[in-house]
């Protein structure tokens, strides 16, 4: 097999130029884009062949969503430390759950032991990552939150996800206003040959 370096340029140029997006376009996304990027998710590496990840898609303006942002803003009152700015944190939480163009939470089964919880947690962080990736190629942003979305105990249940599965987050996904920058540090810095 020989290296297509026109190939390996183009997916180092998806890594690189990838970033966190919260904010989004009004334009829509196709169901078709969406299920591509979810056909590139399932094919992140998953030791035992698991394939633990399970995707929960809500529509914008559906009831699914306008649940889970009322349960995530009740949570952020509830849970908020400095009570003057609950209500506003609140508010803002809500209404990104409901405007984004896209909404898609992200459970991982957890399996017989701890062992293989850990490895099936670890394949569905893949498989999140391969799906921000083919999003970034079909030109959207993605922004993965495991905060206050993520955290109202009924969450799992008001979505239908498996009773013996663990949350690893909520994307956030829709055409980027403007991609961020970014830098690492260089390779060597955090590489040891030995």
């Amino acid at each position: 097999m020989t290296t297509d370096t026109l190939a390996v340029e183009s997916v180092m140029q998806v890594i690189k130029t990838r970033r966190t997006v919260r904010d989004f376009t009004e334009q829509e996304i196709p169901d078709s884009v969406l299920s591509t990027v979810l056909d590139a998710a399932i094919w992140a590496p998953n030791h035992r062949m698991t394939e633990p990840w399970r995707f929960y898609v809500l529509k914008k303006g559906g009831e699914a969503r306008q649940s889970i942002a009322d349960l995530t803003h009740v949570w952020t009152l509830e849970n908020t430390p400095n009570k003057n700015q609950a209500q506003s944190s609140a508010d803002a939480v809500r209404n990104e759950l409901l405007n984004s163009p896209a909404l898609i939470y992200v459970y991982s089964l957890l399996g017989p032991s701890d062992e293989i919880a850990e490895e099936n947690y670890s394949a569905t962080s893949c498989a999140v990552q391969n799906l921000m990736l083919a999003a970034h190629a079909h030109g959207l942003g993605v922004g993965w939150s495991t905060g206050k979305p993520t955290r109202h105990p009924e969450l799992g249940r008001v979505l239908g996800a498996e009773s013996d599965s663990r949350i690893v987050g909520c994307l956030y996904i829709g055409y980027p206003t403007e991609l961020p920058e970014s830098r690492r540090l260089n390779v060597s810095d955090v590489t040891r040959w030995l």
